[in-house]
């Protein structure tokens, strides 16, 4: 019988706080310039996309007046000019797209770039306690995949939320200034399309931060078994290897699998509103129209900047541009859903490179250093300046405010130590062994007996939990 493997992956996991209020703080912070470049440009670009509706109704309006007292060349003339303006409007949402285009492209390379350099020099710094309790496929997975989540949020998701927001913004005001009544059904289909997204894309979002954190442990797995691949071999330990690649590769298909059935889910829902809305408002539009003899019951802010009031007339040309523009709110709306995946992974990537970068770096706290001596014909040590071939440990006593210099002879003394790579579980207990000085000590025992663990305690490179080790004596 196959054994079906329980997946250990946690979506419910806590994220990171502050990550996105961080991340957006350094793009303004450190990219000042480039952001407000960016920003100006997206600003005309969307701009230009969104008011074209309301131009486009004049246009309907200057064609729907041919025959009702205005001849075809006024009209001509009419549609002429608005056209002429229309155009001017779509050319600077041209040179907009186009310098957003390029400050983008700089900003996103320039970010990424000092983003590895940041990275690279915090690896420098870190204790090497750091790269035993991480594995390095993993280390390399900040480089790499949450770098290029990165990549795609500043590249892509920011500059496209920036605009969207902008022309949603613009839409809204604009169908206000025309129909409030139609105005309405946009708003409660767009209630439907946040009601779908918060739902979906809430579940999407704990799955793709779970993906993010599965990718690197699958990479941290392979590289350590690339690195072990004779000891592997060696101890003939491959279908052992190959049960817990299973695992982890069924953990990390697990959550890529819902992450991307959920994300493929969103669209096709908030499209299919979008059609809905499109649909009711001609519904309303034209049964309008047609109840009431042609002229229309209409509340618009267009009536009232007008001097009618609120109410005037529901036209033909107000119902096809609401039209249009009804279905591009739809289609930003779910350009915003579509993001929001895009972003998430970012986030999930951002809180991996802050985790790294906030890592408490290695500190110095050493007082007892060695140096150049001279002996005295009384016995006396004294450092030196030049080179002597003599060694002397130099003990500052900072109580008393003296200095004491012992000669490097080599007696090494672990007393009573424990230690452990983490706190919670101790690897070494009560280690007491010397070395006299020329004295050679062999190590041998089995792979794990904490050979290498007894020698890299001796350079330092850990602290103990408690006992000592000594020095000649220091």
């Amino acid at each position: 019988m196959k054994t079906v493997r329980k997946p250990n992956y946690n979506p419910q996991q806590p994220r990171k706080k502050g990550v996105f209020k961080r991340l957006i703080g350094t793009l303004f912070k450190e990219y000042k310039g480039l952001v407000i470049i960016m920003g100006v440009a997206l600003f005309l670009s969307a701009i230009a996309s969104s008011v074209s509706g309301l131009f486009l109704e004049k246009i309907y309006s200057a064609i729907d007046s041919v025959g009702k007292g205005v001849s075809k060349v006024d009209a001509w003339k009419k549609i002429l000019k608005i056209g002429g303006v229309l155009l001017s409007i779509f050319l600077i949402g041209w040179i907009g797209a186009l310098l957003q285009g390029l400050s983008g492209a700089v900003l996103t390379q320039k970010y990424l770039r000092d983003t590895r350099v940041k990275l690279f020099a915090k690896m420098q710094r870190l204790p090497i306690k750091y790269f035993d309790t991480h594995t390095h496929g993993d280390i390399m997975s900040t480089y790499t995949n949450d770098t290029d989540a990165l990549r795609q949020f500043v590249s892509q998701s920011f500059p496209q939320l920036w605009p969207t927001c902008i022309i949603l913004i613009s839409l809204t005001l604009v169908m206000l200034y025309l129909s409030v009544l139609l105005w309405a059904v946009v708003v409660i289909g767009v209630l439907f399309i946040l009601f779908v997204t918060k739902i979906i894309g809430s579940k999407s979002a704990k799955y793709f931060i779970a993906q993010q954190k599965s990718l690197g442990k699958m990479e941290g797995y392979v590289e350590e078994m690339m690195h072990g691949q004779k000891v592997i071999k060696v101890f003939c330990h491959e279908q052992e290897t190959l049960s817990d690649f299973k695992t982890i590769n069924e953990d990390l298909y697990h959550v890529s699998d819902k992450a991307n059935a959920f994300s493929n889910m969103l669209m096709p829902i908030i499209h299919n509103i979008g059609n809905i809305m499109y649909v009711l408002i001609a519904f309303l539009g034209c049964g309008i129209f047609i109840a009431s003899s042609g002229k229309g019951i209409n509340i618009s802010f267009k009536s009232l900047f007008s001097g009618s009031g609120f109410m005037g007339a529901l036209t033909i040309p107000i119902v096809v541009s609401f039209l249009g523009m009804a279905r591009q709110f739809a289609n930003q709306m779910g350009q915003i859903s579509n993001q929001i995946n895009s972003v998430v992974m970012a986030l999930a990537g951002a809180g991996r490179v802050y985790d790294l970068l906030d890592q408490p770096e290695e500190e110095d706290h050493g007082y007892v250093t060695l140096v150049n001596a001279t002996v005295g014909e009384n016995g006396e040590i004294t450092e030196s300046k030049e080179r002597t071939g003599i060694w002397a440990w130099k003990h500052p006593h900072k109580a008393e405010g003296t200095i004491t210099y012992t000669l490097l002879k080599g007696d090494i003394v672990m007393d009573d130590v424990n230690f452990g790579y983490t706190p919670e579980k101790i690897v070494l207990h009560n280690i007491t062994l010397y070395a006299k000085p020329g004295q050679k000590v062999a190590f041998v025992g089995a792979t794990g007996a904490g050979k290498t663990t007894i020698t890299n305690l001796l350079n330092r490179f850990y602290d103990i939990a408690d006992g000592k080790i000594r020095y000649d004596g220091i």
